[in-house]
């Protein structure tokens, strides 16, 4: 195959662009081709602004920004396409736009040039079937925005030959991305596994488990991602996400890609994220990323300042809840034996109590020779002492297994019932996922958010059900992931590289799993399998995860 010198990209929107500014900073001469002067223009001010803000922030200096745009030539004449020895086309998911501007194609470039599609979920297939040369196509799909993220995944048919394959690779590796390489499959490896994760979020939020603001908290903080689901289909479009959706369906017909109606009511109502200035949230003007507030009428939930907070159990857990809540401002009384009764009613007049008793997994060996018992686990005789010990106002919670609906029946206070889960710190923080059960009371949540606040944390309140909203959500995900390892689609490095690369992951989903560990992973999957409620599909455990889980063998390493 020729070496690849020269570029051509055709469509200058935001993605075409920024494929320009890769490949020109990448050093090779670049066509940029547009069907309109007016267009032409638009995507010659893209280009400037982005390396203008490379030059304001210090990534660029003036000389080397004057060398990319002198790389650049910007046309609407197809014909100036000619001497490319790639080109990529970045038109809107229309096939037959790609078909008509590959066939033009056949006509212009000579015979061994490559003919590439940027397409985020169209079959590369089908787009080369339209082609003289199906065997010169392959699929070269950037990630938005194309000069930061460093993903390209290239996607052979069985018609790109190997060469073609092999010189595409090449390049995305000199001009300084990661390829991988995948088969033509609908949604590739990045998309096919964040849509998975799209719909089952925006599940959560249309039966009103859980809203934005700490549906995007759970999985921003929580789960250590860039951004949470809403945020990021705001980003990507809703008519975007609502198109890919489709297509990645129609090749899965999967109930865990099953078209959102929410989606489809929203982008029917021009309501497409940024670019329209209203998605999930509101912008202060179309193309804005600033989000505004909506207009609220209701008011917060009048609640009686929390002072004092007692502590039940003792461990690692309940002495730095102790700590981080004093420093957070309250008094705070601890009682380390559960069965205590008489420490117990120390806790008449505190506002919260948080059980956060150390429970121990199972008898040792030495336990069992000796007959000495494990610690006892508190359970319905401490709900009912301190149901009849509180006050009536006292918010009951814990951070162990029980569910909010059980501590409200067994300390008759529904109301003033609640769970929390704490989620190990990631990069962007600390998150408390606060579960109320339905008869939790307004009052009762906003006394946990301000405590969970008071620690550092981020609250995220939604319904106590299995996973919560972390776990609910990044535990499927996670086994998507080992799915399609084990269906060969693609290998842990390859999976990995995509969602770090493309999607921004802090690391792959593999190397996530590893950190966690497989077998916590496997038992979320079995009790939100058990539970019902979710597409089997996505939460059945995969065969190759028990492996893994049997064998204690890593996935990385």
């Amino acid at each position: 195959m020729r070496q690849i010198t020269t570029v051509g990209v055709i469509g200058l929107g935001t993605m075409g662009a920024g494929i320009v500014e890769v490949f020109a900073r990448g050093g090779l001469e670049v066509v940029g081709v547009e069907t309109t002067e007016e267009l032409a223009q638009r995507g010659r001010g893209i280009l400037q602004a982005s390396t203008d803000r490379a030059v304001a922030k210090g990534r660029l200096d003036e000389a080397g920004q004057s060398e990319i745009l002198g790389r650049v030539t910007i046309t609407t004449r197809m014909e100036d396409l000619a001497p490319a020895d790639l080109v990529v086309e970045a038109v809107p998911e229309v096939m037959d736009l790609k078909h008509q501007v590959f066939s033009t194609l056949d006509g212009i470039v000579a015979q061994d040039a490559v003919l590439a599609s940027n397409t985020s979920s169209l079959s590369i297939t089908a787009i080369a079937a339209g082609t003289a040369h199906p065997e010169r196509v392959v699929g070269m799909h950037f990630f938005n925005p194309a000069p930061v993220l460093k993903l390209v995944e290239v996607i052979t048919t069985v018609r790109t030959e190997d060469s073609v394959r092999d010189g595409v690779v090449e390049l995305s590796g000199r001009i300084g991305k990661r390829p991988v390489v995948v088969a033509d499959r609908a949604g590739f490896v990045a998309n096919y596994l964040l849509f998975g994760y799209f719909v089952s979020a925006l599940r959560m939020l249309e039966q009103g488990h859980v809203s934005r603001e700490d549906l995007d908290t759970a999985m921003r903080v929580g789960a250590g991602l860039p951004m949470g689901p809403c945020t990021l289909m705001d980003l990507v479009g809703l008519d975007v996400c609502h198109h890919i959706g489709d297509v990645i369906y129609a090749h899965s017909r999967s109930p865990m890609h099953a078209p959102s109606a929410m989606l489809e009511r929203m982008v029917t109502a021009g309501l497409l994220g940024r670019k329209s200035g209203a998605g999930f949230y509101t912008y202060a003007k179309p193309g804005s990323g600033q989000v505004v507030p909506d207009t609220d009428d209701g008011s917060a939930p009048a609640t009686a300042a929390v002072s004092a907070v007692g502590v039940v159990g003792s461990g690692e857990i309940a002495n730095e809840l102790v700590s981080r809540l004093r420093d957070g401002g309250y008094a705070v009384t601890q009682v380390s034996d559960p069965q205590d009764t008489e420490e117990l009613r120390g806790l008449a007049d505190v506002g919260v109590v948080v059980e956060a008793h150390q429970i121990e997994a199972a008898r040792s060996l030495d336990e069992e020779e000796t007959g000495s018992a494990p610690a006892p686990v508190p359970g319905q005789e401490l709900w009912e002492v301190l149901g009849e010990i509180c006050g009536p106002a006292t918010v009951l919670t814990t951070v162990n297994e029980d569910l909010a609906v059980a501590v409200g029946a067994l300390s008759g206070r529904p109301e003033k019932a609640a769970v929390l889960r704490i989620h190990a710190p990631t990069g962007n923080g600390q998150a408390v996922e606060i579960g109320r059960s339905s008869a939790t009371d307004d009052a009762t949540v906003a006394a946990l958010r301000a405590l969970v606040t008071s620690i550092g944390a981020e609250p995220v309140v939604c319904r106590d059900r299995p996973g919560l909203v972390v776990d609910a959500l990044l535990m499927p995900h996670l086994m998507d992931a080992v799915r399609m390892l084990d269906e060969g689609y693609a290998g842990v490095a390859d999976i990995d590289t995509a969602l770090q690369h493309g999607l921004g992951y802090p690391v792959g989903p593999f190397a996530m799993i590893d950190q966690i560990g497989a077998e916590e992973v496997l038992t979320v999957c079995e009790e939100l399998t058990e539970a019902g409620g979710l597409p089997r599909e996505s939460v059945e455990p995969s065969p190759l995860l028990i492996e893994h889980v049997l064998l204690d063998r890593p996935f990385t390493g």
